[in-house]
């Protein structure tokens, strides 16, 4: 049973205050983030993913844990945030040498709309942040 349309639905009830593309953007960003704990954090059906979501006046906090490994941010040559500016889509080619689905934008996407967005050492845990002041 896939979970991220719920929790997404959830957190949406959540901000109906919010402007629709503000909510639209953060609903992006947040299903990423379960998406990479579920695909690249978890390594067996049973694995348990912990989506945390606390709002106050001034900000959202998104907090999402993983039981895997972990990863490192410069150790993920499949992703679009690591490649040289000179080669923008160096990625792309790593993914297909290595029968990896397309895509490897997201965590760059993620740090477009997060106002804060932060790993533990492990890399299993992450807490984005968007304030709220000014929306």
């Amino acid at each position: 049973m896939n979970l991220r349309p719920t929790v997404v639905e959830f957190f949406r009830s959540q901000m109906e205050d919010l402007s629709s593309d503000l909510c639209e953007k953060l609903s992006l960003a947040v299903d990423e983030l379960l998406g990479n704990a579920i695909e690249h954090g978890c390594d067996s059906r049973q694995c348990r993913v912990e989506f945390t979501f606390i709002r106050t006046k001034r900000m959202l906090l998104f907090q999402v844990k993983d039981a895997g490994a972990g990863f490192s941010l410069d150790d993920i040559p499949h992703a679009a945030l690591n490649n040289p500016p000179e080669e923008p889509l160096r990625h792309v080619e790593y993914r297909s040498q290595n029968g990896m689905r397309p895509g490897g934008f997201g965590i760059m996407m993620v740090k477009q709309i997060a106002d804060d967005l932060m790993y533990n050492q492990q890399g299993n845990e992450v807490v984005m942040i968007k304030y709220l002041d000014g929306v």
